[in-house]
């Protein structure tokens, strides 16, 4: 049902003309990070890049257009002088100016202001309270720290119906100083917490574990290899396993923070294969479908769903198993 967090990220630069081609590969393997310390606001450093790259607006804006991104001079022109600012769904343009400006992944991301914040944490899932006070015994300012880039899932249910572990990748890059993750998953009605086990594989390792026995909820830290400072980015790995054996109809991801590169996929076993499959995304995890779409299953048991830059609330998909 609900979780939070993962990712891999790809940087893919194209280029119409043959100069411009000549010009990444002599500089691929390096970056133009100009004289910009990380309190600097979003316009300053955007304004700064721009002018160490030395690209006219007009040809970031041809750039953009052949990744098909679409934005106009006018709203570049006003990102840079600050009278304006890009909206939390314009993660994917900021996240190609970067590309194309060839900075570090994150470094424009995380100076964009934080319009979409929650009032509270986990506001936007129903058992926002429980989370909220297993985040205050694990540690409660280790919130907010990390915004996610891009997150990878895959969901294994068995053949009992219900989900044996949830596998993530996720890349993250750093608001404030941090060394740690938060992550949470909320299990079945009726379920033993003692029963699902959060655990690092790479990049990270496990930490502190808080449990609700009659919520079913559960919050663990994630010990990052490093600590990150402002700007930095990480790529962790982690499961949570469920030896519950519950049947399960659903499964959601909630984001507190809009623009995430969301992949969902769930496996199903060959065994046990739903009648009906489907997508869903709300604003609030017990508030009504924004959006709904019936999906199509490969051969295999697998379907899946790809949101490029996700909005604040949850994504998920749901089945019917007769």
């Amino acid at each position: 049902m609900e979780r939070e967090l993962l990712g891999a990220v790809v940087n893919v630069y194209t280029d119409a003309d043959p100069a411009s081609a000549r010009e990444r590969t002599m500089t691929e393997a390096r970056t133009h990070v100009p004289d910009v310390g990380p309190e600097a606001p979003f316009a300053d450093a955007l304004r700064a890049a721009i002018a160490n790259r030395g690209l006219a607006l007009n040809r970031i804006q041809a750039r953009l257009a052949d990744r098909g991104l679409h934005v106009g001079v006018a709203t570049l022109s006003t990102w840079q002088s600050g009278s304006r600012h890009p909206r939390p769904g314009s993660l994917a343009v900021v996240t190609a100016l970067e590309e194309l400006l060839d900075l570090p992944a994150g470094w424009l991301a995380v100076r964009v202001p934080a319009t979409e914040a929650p009032t509270r944490p986990y506001a936007v899932v129903a058992n926002g309270s429980t989370l909220i006070r297993l985040l205050d015994e694990v540690r409660r300012d280790a919130h907010g720290r990390l915004r996610s880039l891009t997150v990878v899932e895959e969901i294994e249910m068995g053949a009992d119906r219900s989900m044996i572990t949830k596998r993530v990748i996720q890349a993250l890059v750093a608001v404030k100083d941090v060394d740690r993750l938060i992550v949470v998953h909320q299990g079945e009605p009726g379920c033993d917490a003692r029963d699902i086990v959060p655990s690092g594989l790479a990049g990270c390792r496990t930490g502190r574990v808080a449990r609700d026995p009659e919520d079913g909820a559960v919050l663990g830290e994630l010990l990052l290899d490093r600590t990150l400072l402002v700007g930095d980015t990480a790529v962790v790995h982690y499961e949570i396993a469920d030896q519950n054996g519950i049947p399960s109809t659903q499964y959601f991801r909630f984001h507190e923070w809009a623009g995430t590169h969301h992949v969902l996929e769930i496996q199903f076993h060959r065994s046990a294969m739903p009648v009906r499959v489907s997508e869903f995304r709300r604003h609030h995890s017990g508030g009504p479908d924004v959006l709904r779409r019936e999906l199509m299953m490969a051969p295999d048991g697998r379907v899946h769903v790809v949101v490029p830059a996700a909005d604040r609330g949850v994504v998920g998909i749901d089945w019917e198993w007769d």
